[in-house]
């Protein structure tokens, strides 16, 4: 999954919630460790600059096994993060957690090109 992807869905769940006066935190999990974890970083503080109403924290959890490892324990203790990059092996169990993202957003009166709108960054 790509970072455009992954950006894609950290905005659209951002944009989920409604009628905020203070910025509403969203913290997103990721594995993007190196230059691929400052695009990460770079493209949340595009977003968060771009806006007032939501602030998105990336959180560099390690691989994708230790971060998939970390948000089933996170899940478990009721302290997960809103949103959670995983990869192919761990998408069924992540499934399980809640719902897939595409399974919100189909249901969103958001054009899906408003969705990925701030996600075009050249890798």
């Amino acid at each position: 999954m790509s970072i455009k992807h992954l950006t894609g869905m950290a905005v659209a769940v951002a944009l989920m919630s409604t009628g905020a006066q203070a910025k509403t935190e969203v913290e997103w999990w990721h594995a993007m460790g190196g230059a691929l974890g400052q695009k990460v970083n770079d493209i949340a503080a595009d977003f968060n600059a771009s806006q007032e109403e939501y602030e998105i924290k990336p959180v560099y959890k390690g691989s994708y096994a230790e971060t998939m490892t970390s948000a089933i324990a996170a899940f478990r203790a009721k302290e997960q993060p809103a949103i959670v990059q995983v990869f192919e092996v761990g998408t069924a169990t992540m499934m399980g957690a809640k719902q897939a993202i595409y399974q919100f957003t189909n249901s969103w009166k958001i054009p899906k090109n408003r969705l990925t709108q701030t996600t075009t960054c050249p890798l």
